[in-house]
């Protein structure tokens, strides 16, 4: 009886007992943030995996930012086809990042107290969705994310008008609804530390870059939501640039900046294997406009960042070519290449900096959407984007960034033509120093600017014009029909295909 009496004791808090303190059957939220944040640039034990297939590979190629004789493999560069590299963001986005995001959403929107961690990951996903559909056009976007929660696996392509639509909308909710006065994640922000106030204006800067991006698409659209952005609040100086902090001097893995990840020795190597160089079309600007950023960026393989040595490797050259080349012009680690400062593992992801949205200002101040002074906006990106540089463990100052100014004016009695390409030119080069190659496309394909001379190397799949969009996953054709649909509404699977706001 005794024994008996003692196991009911024993079995009266059972549960309570037998629940592990370290692991916990459901991940507190701020946890589930950080990790999400940190999922849209990378993930897992190779965080530089889609970065370096979709942001190096294609995208800094194709914009003439970087280049590589490695062709075979650097695609970009001669615009030709590989499943596993055009793909990559769309393969590990969605089962990592998108459904992350939007289980956290799902979590934090049950209790009011979470609405900055809700709206947080709102943002978050609005970041990461814009990156999709402006890769690929049409892709899954509602029913994306869903299918623990819906059973919906194969989920239906949406029309990217429609996708635009709501992420537009969900920056603006997202934003309005951030609140000093609720619980705020301090810790698990890698982005802002938890300021508030500067989340609200980085949301309103993402909304403008979205509305700038329908231009040629829906003027009247990108007009009415360029203005919402502005009278809400722009980004204000370099310190309310979106960036992913890195804690500096950390070890390849998930918590390193994928790109750096990618160029340094730690990670994926490909800087100190020479297999990319900096491009001679982003060179020669840089020297061409006298711009200060070149001795950060850009250093030869013997470490010598004299800016006057710094050479370009010429686009579309593969090894043959390259060796036929005079000497010393024939040896690949003669050539520029990011300077080992821009890959420290620690340094911040660039998503959108202040610059661009100073730039982005000035173009909707031109064409009469957004009150303000162009030509103030412009010098204020010029001045911001030498400056940003400092991320870099540069030494810029604000001497230097004034001379950069004053060698390269606001053509303010120009034509719209003069001003379109003074703006976005500035936008090119200061995304290829913030390793935001991607953006540079993206700019580029809606406004042509900078003029990029397209190369038409032998077996190219564009007729020798730089691609308008990248291909879907290959995979994806035998396991969601609905991928069928979406090409017959936006056309053919190919590079040269158009995404909805990318018009003539």
């Amino acid at each position: 009886m005794a024994l008996i009496l003692t196991m009911g004791a024993c079995t009266k808090d059972f549960e309570q007992i037998n629940i592990n303190p370290n692991r916990p059957s459901s991940v507190p939220l701020d946890y589930l943030l950080a990790q999400s944040s940190l999922m849209i640039a990378g993930e897992g034990g190779d965080p530089g995996y889609r970065s370096w297939r979709t942001n190096i590979i294609y995208c800094a190629m194709m914009m003439q930012q970087m280049s590589s004789v490695e062709v075979g493999f650097y695609r970009g560069t001669v615009y030709t086809f590989q499943g596993d590299l055009s793909a990559a963001w769309f393969e590990r986005a969605y089962p990592n990042s998108i459904k992350n995001l939007v289980n956290l959403i799902e979590l934090a929107k049950k209790d009011a107290k979470n609405v900055n961690i809700t709206s947080m990951a709102r943002i978050l996903r609005v970041i990461e969705m814009a990156t999709l559909t402006d890769i690929y056009g049409d892709v899954p976007y509602f029913e994306a994310g869903y299918g623990a929660l819906t059973g919906v696996f194969s989920p239906k392509y949406d029309p990217q008008k429609a996708i635009y639509a709501d992420l537009l909308k969900e920056l603006d909710e997202a934003g309005s609804a951030l609140s000093t006065s609720a619980y705020i994640p301090t810790q698990a922000d890698f982005v802002f530390g938890g300021d508030i106030n500067k989340w609200k204006r980085a949301a309103n800067s993402l909304m403008l870059r979205l509305a700038m991006r329908m231009q040629k698409a829906d003027a009247a659209a990108a007009q009415s939501w360029a203005k919402k952005a502005a009278d809400k609040g722009l980004m204000s100086g370099n310190d309310d640039t979106f960036a992913l902090k890195y804690v500096p001097g950390t070890t390849a893995g998930a918590n390193s900046n994928p790109n750096s990840w990618n160029m340094a020795a730690i990670g994926r190597g490909i800087v100190t294997a020479d297999n990319i160089q900096w491009g001679k079309t982003y060179i020669d600007a840089l020297v061409r406009r006298k711009d200060p950023r070149l001795s950060v960026v850009s250093a030869l393989k013997s470490g010598d960042t004299t800016p006057d040595k710094q050479i370009g490797l010429p686009i579309g050259t593969d090894a043959t070519m390259l060796a036929a080349l005079p000497a010393p012009l024939n040896n690949r680690a003669n050539y520029s290449r990011p300077a080992p400062n821009m890959y420290a593992l620690g340094n911040p992801y660039f998503i959108m900096t202040y610059a661009e949205s100073e730039l982005l200002k000035a173009e909707a101040i031109e064409r009469g959407w957004v009150t303000g002074s162009a030509k103030t906006s412009y010098d204020n990106a010029l001045v911001a984007g030498v400056l940003q540089l400092n991320s870099y463990a540069g030494n810029l100052t604000a001497a230097q960034a004034q001379a950069y100014l004053e060698a390269n004016p606001y053509p303010a009695s120009g034509t719209l033509d003069a001003k379109m390409d003074a703006i976005h030119t500035e936008l090119w080069m200061t995304t290829g120093a913030t390793l935001n190659h991607m953006e540079a496309w993206h700019n580029w394909r809606r406004t042509g600017y900078p003029k990029l001379t397209p190369v038409n190397y032998p077996g190219n799949e564009t007729n020798g014009q730089i691609p308008r969009r990248l291909r879907y996953s290959q995979g994806e054709f035998g396991v969601n029909p609905n991928i069928n649909e979406a090409i017959t509404r936006q056309g053919p699977d190919l590079f040269t295909t158009r995404v909805w706001w990318d018009k003539q």
